[in-house]
């Protein structure tokens, strides 16, 4: 039977149906006599649990009537519920930042290793994936670490700027882990025995509606920022990248028979015909599938950016994987693109004069 107080008759319906128990939650704020008037009525049914409800709710204010009335309560001799230890984490596009999980930054080969960490009883399965952009998972294993143990190994290995690795978040590394398993079988290969044994406990795959980096670094307006977009090539997570293994050939091809050629002498004229070679190879092999997977590369290295706090950077490359993947916008008229092969071209600066 439900007590009928003066308390009572002044709550609101939603206070009134959390009170005895219809919802389980109390929608919405209450202003302060509401409040105070669902509290005394806790208070006078000896309703501990939902009292702590309210302590642990969203409403500041209402908790900390509700803790003080939860204490009172107990000094009654009413049992309490055991308060749950509250851990609070931002939500938003920039939650990934008190993520557990990693990820390193794409190598000159397209290679990553890239760590899914999920919370269990006492302490986290972590679930390590080396991740080829072509190849699929190259490597795979799992093992257990207490919260404390990986949460030190994080701050280790984010402190350490060589290694190059941020966090994600458990949706984005295990989206990352799923893509490197869809690779391997289009390139034809053999998923490791382990990753096969540890896919289940990875968790449920839930795609994500865009890249995570257009959230925490929207890309600029091309035309604002084009001419910076070759000098991405000289970030440490950038320098490293060349252009695509079946484009050297033919790159070697273009440059050869332009340096050894007896027709062009003056070093202008060459450094003008080097260039031109090096568009043609570039446009040629700026195929759809490679547009996607450089922009690709281009949105990981921004998610990694901006968790460090390089948003101007991470927003410059954003803009560059726009750009790229512009099927209009061929690579000799994207700064970035013509860059990553210029890179790999020495011009000579001058031949030796022959002696007579």
């Amino acid at each position: 039977m439900k007590l009928n107080t003066m308390a009572d008759d002044r709550l609101s319906e939603a206070a009134r149906a959390f009170a005895d128990g219809d919802v389980e939650m109390l929608p919405g704020t209450l202003d302060d006599a509401a409040g105070g008037a669902l509290v005394d009525l806790l208070v006078e049914r000896g309703d501990a649990v939902r009292l702590q409800k309210l302590g642990d709710g969203a409403d500041k204010a209402l908790g900390k009537r509700a803790r003080k009335a939860l204490h009172l309560l107990r000094t009654r001799g009413v049992a309490a519920p055991k308060a749950e230890k509250r851990e609070f984490r931002p939500h938003g596009p920039y939650a990934p930042a008190e993520e557990p999980s990693l990820a390193s930054m794409i190598d000159g080969r397209g290679e990553r290793i890239v760590w899914l960490v999920r919370e269990v009883d006492r302490g986290y399965d972590v679930f390590e994936a080396q991740l080829s952009d072509t190849r699929g998972i190259l490597g795979f294993t799992t093992a257990h670490a207490p919260r404390k143990d990986w949460r030190a190994h994080i701050g280790r290995v984010l402190a350490d700027s060589r290694m190059a690795v941020g966090r994600v978040s458990e949706r984005h590394a295990r989206a990352l882990i799923e893509e490197g398993y869809r690779r391997t079988l289009a390139a034809g290969r053999v998923p490791p025995e382990e990753f096969a044994r540890a896919r289940l406990g990875m968790g449920h795959f839930d795609p994500e509606e865009h890249h995570p980096a257009l959230d925490v670094a929207p890309p600029y307006e091309v035309p604002e920022v084009r001419g910076r977009l070759a000098s991405l090539h000289t970030l440490p997570e950038i320098r490293t990248w060349i252009p695509p293994e079946e484009a050297l050939p033919a790159l070697d091809l273009e440059v050869g028979n332009i340096v050894t050629s007896k027709l062009i002498v003056d070093p202008a004229g060459r450094q003008e015909q080097l260039l031109a070679a090096v568009a043609r190879v570039a446009d040629t092999m700026l195929t759809p599938e490679y547009r996607a997977l450089l922009a690709a590369r281009l949105y990981e290295t921004a998610l990694l950016l901006a968790g460090r706090g390089q948003l101007e950077e991470a927003r410059l490359t954003t803009t560059a994987a726009a750009l790229t993947l512009d099927d209009k916008v061929t690579a000799s008229d994207n700064p970035f693109v013509t860059r990553l092969y210029d890179k790999v071209v020495k011009v000579p600066e001058s031949e030796p004069e022959s002696g007579t």
